[in-house]
């Protein structure tokens, strides 16, 4: 299977992933560079991002003075971050670098303070074995007590029953460019034995007149990971849950939300 964003810088899901996911739509998480500088600062400040994407996150950081490494194993995303770069300062172009690797198979030679895996990314991870994986390498990259930050959505049981639909269609445009872009939901299903749900999206990129330029369909596989099951996960790879939160804004865990834990190593 194709992954979403395996292409080159020219597939319509990595052309469209910044109109999506810029501050102004409704589902970029609120509040998380504060919240991910804040364990940093209290970690030691070198800081590795696995599934870095374009760069959301790791820009922001390194415009505050950490250190980065952003990690992804997708070409085309990390092309468009490595041109975003030379948008901020020179001091923060030195503290940053992007490396394409697979977060189940890390080696970079370095040991980090703090570990992201930001918006939902470890749910890429479709079986326990591929987390396992990725979990004992994020272990061999973390100083002893550095900090590991996972977000994860803690999947409602209305929605798994889809007794709740989601918005299945969304429209974006790309600041820099004008571009406008289209992503529509065609079709979900969720496997409830495996813990995988597979989203079926259309994205489109529309003209000024509303005609259609291109559009692409492809599908979108993720696992979810209930609370205690990643607990556990994650103390079987030597790490201990330091805090939970259900959001970026330090609230504590709620059903339903996002499940967003801070662990130590040692």
């Amino acid at each position: 299977m194709k992954r979403f964003y395996d292409d080159a810088d020219n597939s319509i899901f990595v052309q469209s992933y910044d109109a999506f996911y810029s501050p102004k739509m409704p589902q970029t998480p609120v509040g998380d560079i504060d919240f991910y500088a804040g364990v940093a600062r209290e970690a030691g400040g070198n800081v590795l991002e696995l599934a870095c994407g374009t760069g959301r996150v790791a820009l922001p950081l390194a415009e505050l003075g950490f250190n980065v490494t952003g990690v992804d194993l997708s070409e085309g995303l990390l092309s468009i971050a490595k041109h975003k770069v030379a948008r901020i300062p020179t001091a923060a172009q030195q503290r940053l670098r992007f490396v394409q690797q697979d977060m189940t198979d890390l080696e970079l030679g370095e040991l980090f303070d703090v570990v992201l895996v930001p918006f939902h990314s470890f749910q890429y991870l479709l079986t326990s074995d591929l987390q396992i994986r990725a979990l004992e390498a994020i272990h061999r990259h973390i100083r002893p007590g550095g900090r590991l930050v996972l977000d994860l959505v803690d999947s409602h049981i209305d929605i798994l029953s889809e007794k709740l639909v989601l918005p299945r269609s969304r429209t974006a445009i790309d600041e820099p460019s004008g571009r406008r872009f289209v992503r529509q939901l065609l079709n979900t299903h969720y496997d409830l034995f495996a813990q995988i749900q597979r989203d079926v999206w259309r994205f489109s990129e529309v003209g000024d007149k509303g005609e259609t330029l291109r559009e692409e369909t492809r599908d979108l596989v993720l696992r979810w990971t209930y609370r205690w099951e990643l607990r556990h996960l994650l103390a079987r790879c030597a790490f201990s849950v330091e805090a939970e939160y259900s959001d970026y804004l330090y609230s504590p865990p709620t059903y339903g939300k996002e499940l967003l834990v801070v662990a130590r190593v040692g």
